[in-house]
């Protein structure tokens, strides 16, 4: 069995239907860093352009073809006038040519199918771009909102444990006048054990969190923006 959850980003609802956030980085900049850094939505770049190269090469068959060639000849010729003496002359001359040529096949087949199927190839790196765009998308908000909750985990740990050490400082001092058993000051020393154990595995999870958006942004996160207050993230699961 596995459980698939998706956050409904678009499904946000806040006040004037936009979503705001305050101090840090926001889901656009984390977004724009994932867009030029995400190897795999790289990967996706380039497969998309190797791709839409095939489209003028299916057209190279096509269209004509021009050959140019071009040649040139040194030419040495002696020569004897036989007059009251015996004069030989020296000759020297170049000879140049030049030839242009057209072809233009009127109709192949093969080549006609290798157009054909270059458009198609293309449609499909164009669709797998496309893909690989909303899977960047999808991993980059992910590992956003991940921080976040794993921010505010922190956060509840951190505070569970200031109140609950000013329980166990108060067990204390009712346990030395007289006024609570050591019983009481166990528990609520094994309160305070506990909730010290939530708050480093609530940081354990933190730092686990903040690389994985690392890895997607290419860069530590120095801060991110939190919601506001009235937004409202909509998170579905789905079991397979």
């Amino acid at each position: 069995m596995k459980k698939s959850i998706s956050l409904m980003i678009a499904g946000c609802l806040c006040a004037g239907g936009l979503v705001r956030f305050a101090h840090g980085a926001d889901l656009m900049a984390v977004y724009r860093d994932a867009l030029a850094y995400d190897a795999q939505f790289a990967a996706a770049r380039a497969a998309l352009e190797a791709g839409r190269e095939k489209l003028p090469q299916g057209r190279a068959g096509l269209l004509p073809t021009v050959g140019v060639a071009g040649s040139t000849i040194w030419n040495e010729q002696d020569s004897t006038l036989r007059t009251s003496g015996a004069e030989t002359r020296n000759t020297s001359f170049n000879t140049n040519g030049w030839t242009a040529t057209l072809t233009q096949p009127l109709f192949r087949w093969q080549n006609w199918v290798a157009y054909t199927q270059s458009e198609l190839v293309v449609a499909q790196a164009e669709a797998q771009f496309g893909l690989a765009r909303q899977d960047m998308i999808v991993r980059a908000a992910q590992a956003y909102f991940d921080v976040l909750l794993a921010q505010d985990t922190l956060a509840v740990a951190q505070a569970q444990k200031v109140a609950i050490a000013e329980q166990l400082e108060s067990a204390k001092r009712n346990f030395e006048v007289g006024t609570a058993t050591i019983t009481d000051t166990h528990e609520a020393q094994a309160r305070y054990d506990l909730t010290s154990a939530q708050e480093i595995a609530a940081l354990n999870d933190l730092t686990v969190r903040r690389q994985v958006l690392r890895a997607v942004i290419g860069k530590e996160p120095e801060g991110l923006k939190n919601l506001r207050p009235e937004c409202r993230l909509s998170v579905r699961s789905r079991t397979i």
